[in-house]
């Protein structure tokens, strides 16, 4: 398993995938698309990622972000943001240096409620209508009940017939 407290320590993708509970073939797919995005791994010379803790936690990170439904996209770039931002996922307060960087993180936290919010009020909706269509299907559904009672129902003048 991998010792996080150690600070010098690297690791192979095998050894985060182990961790993560993924394959080593999707730690290198999510790599590759950080580095696209900006995110820089150490490499030896041939070239080959060896992952730092604060490495594996954003991939963590990562994966647990597509675990609670966000795009693989999105989460990519919310974790390169952070990388770019210098912002640590391990510590709980963050320390922001600069005004760019808080506006940054601003910015990016009111788009992420922005979208949020969409998501609600578009849900919203979708009940609110689906609502309206219940309540439309089960009147209907009382008018044919009577229309059929009524049809069945005797006409006292009929009863002899």
């Amino acid at each position: 398993m991998i010792d996080l407290n150690s600070d010098t320590k690297t690791y192979s993708s095998k050894d985060v995938a182990k961790r993560l509970l993924i394959e080593p073939v999707t730690v290198r797919k999510y790599s590759q698309m950080l580095e696209v995005e900006g995110y820089s791994f150490n490499k030896d010379e041939k070239g080959w990622r060896h992952y730092r803790k604060d490495d594996v936690r954003f991939l963590e990170y990562l994966c647990n972000m597509k675990t609670m439904g966000k795009s693989l996209d999105e989460s990519v770039k919310h974790v390169a943001t952070l990388y770019r931002s210098s912002l640590s996922i391990s510590q709980p307060d963050i320390s922001l240096q600069g005004e760019n960087i808080l506006l940054e993180f601003i910015k990016a936290q009111h788009e992420f409620n922005q979208q949020i919010l969409e998501r609600l009020e578009a849900q919203e909706k979708r009940q609110a209508q689906r609502d309206e269509n219940l309540m439309i299907a089960l009147r209907e559904s009382q008018e044919v009940k009577k229309q059929i009672a009524a049809t069945q129902q005797k006409k006292w003048w009929k009863f002899w017939e």
